[in-house]
């Protein structure tokens, strides 16, 4: 048994970053921003498996000097990751935030000296009851939110703390309906009046956030810098695999070495996703049995029962390219458009790649739009895309991986005699 360093089911610790250099220089602007009393707010976009949450998860390390990059810089702000989940008020999200601010204070109440007044305000939030106070009665939005940024201000002025980096993964989670973009909008108002500007937030969450924020209140969105995720490059995904081996080999008693169509194939099959790679990788390793990771690993890891492929499915895509298709014809629709991505294709393109006729094809449009499974141009007849290009990739993988298990049968099959 050996240990695999590849980690498809948490987020990937910082010693297996790699990449995103640019952002993490605008992230890093951004607390050192917030830390000499100007903070920039920033979200951190971009689909399913970009790897978002790993790199809040990065940032939340850097701002408290648990992660040095910068040999002449280091942050000490108080962390306070946020789960918002499904709230559905701005007094759930108040209390949400509240919750996690009391925790982060206990935490660190034996080395630092908390005002009273910051003790006694949280003491009043009865966080796991149906109450939010001591009374029965729940506060208003406004008084609370507004008692939560004096009582911020309080902890900032007094701690020795360079500032507060509230950090909210998955922030797409609540409805528009709980209003996140009007808080953040007044919050942070609240806090510039009381003259305190070393309150930072850092958002991550799907491409539909910013819009969810705008639509709370037209201007909330003002207050971000927006860091939109994109695939890792090919050296990138390479980068990765090499650091999960060099951790394995470190850990077991046996090494572990990789051959270069192993790697390849990895870093294609993964279409710069982090999540696609640490899955991929993590089955190939797990498939391997003479301690040298070749292709047929990689191929066997991602098509084998409960493999990659299967994982991803479950995770992300099953509904879309199974559950709510029971046409081969129409899957071969979205197989052809699967190599562009997520462009959009107009319906002759679609036609000829596919190679259905017209007649299918138009049914199968409309269909798949009905069931939110292809996107329609509002502003173009007749063209449409894939609704993520992670799904696209997903489809892809699926046919690499299958083209070239077809391929390695055929090359064993006895010849026939002469």
């Amino acid at each position: 048994m050996k240990y695999n360093p590849y980690q498809p089911n948490r987020i990937v610790a910082p010693g297996m970053f790699t990449g995103r250099l640019d952002e993490i220089a605008a992230v890093e602007k951004s607390l050192f921003q917030a830390k000499h009393g100007n903070p920039i707010h920033f979200i951190i976009s971009g689909e399913r498996g970009i790897g978002k949450s790993s790199l809040l998860m990065l940032v939340s390390r850097i701002a408290s000097s648990e992660v040095n990059l910068l040999e002449d810089q280091k942050f000490n702000l108080l962390v306070v990751p946020v789960e918002l989940g499904n709230v559905g008020s701005q007094i759930e999200i108040v209390r949400a935030i509240a919750r996690q601010f009391k925790s982060e204070l206990q935490r660190i109440s034996a080395n630092v000296e908390i005002a009273k007044s910051v003790w006694d305000f949280l003491s009043n939030w009865e966080v796991l009851g149906v109450r939010y106070h001591k009374s029965d009665v729940a506060p208003e939005p406004e008084s609370a939110r507004d008692s939560l940024a004096d009582q911020m201000a309080e902890f900032c002025k007094h701690s020795g703390y360079d500032g507060i980096f509230i950090a909210i993964d998955e922030a797409d989670a609540p409805s528009a309906d709980a209003g996140l973009g009007e808080f953040l909008k007044y919050f942070t108002e609240r806090l510039s009046r009381i003259g305190c500007n070393k309150v930072l937030f850092g958002l991550a969450g799907l491409p539909i956030l910013l819009d969810r924020i705008r639509s709370s209140h037209p201007s909330a969105a003002r207050i971000f810098n927006l860091l939109n995720l994109a695939p890792l490059g090919s050296d990138e995904r390479m980068e990765v695999v090499k650091r999960g081996l060099a951790e394995a080999n470190d850990k077991n008693n046996v090494e572990t070495v990789i051959t270069d169509d192993g790697l390849v194939l990895l870093a294609e099959l993964s279409e710069g996703y982090p999540h696609f790679i640490q899955q991929f990788a993590y089955c190939a390793f797990e498939s391997d049995v003479d301690d040298t990771i070749d292709a047929a690993d990689v191929v066997d890891g991602a098509y084998q029962d409960g493999g990659a492929i299967a994982q991803l499915g479950t995770k992300y895509f099953d509904d879309l390219y199974f559950g709510k298709i029971s046409s081969e014809r129409y899957r071969n629709i979205l197989n052809s458009m699967s190599e562009f991505g997520d462009q959009w294709l107009s319906r002759k393109q679609i036609i000829n790649l596919s190679g259905e006729s017209s007649t299918t094809v138009s049914n199968a449009l409309n269909a798949l739009k009905s069931r939110n499974i292809l996107i329609a141009d509002n502003t173009r007849q007749g063209f449409y895309k894939l609704p993520t290009r992670s799904f696209a990739a997903w489809i892809n993988a699926i046919k690499s991986v299958e083209g070239r298990r077809q391929i390695d049968h055929t090359s064993r099959l006895p010849l026939e005699p002469s």
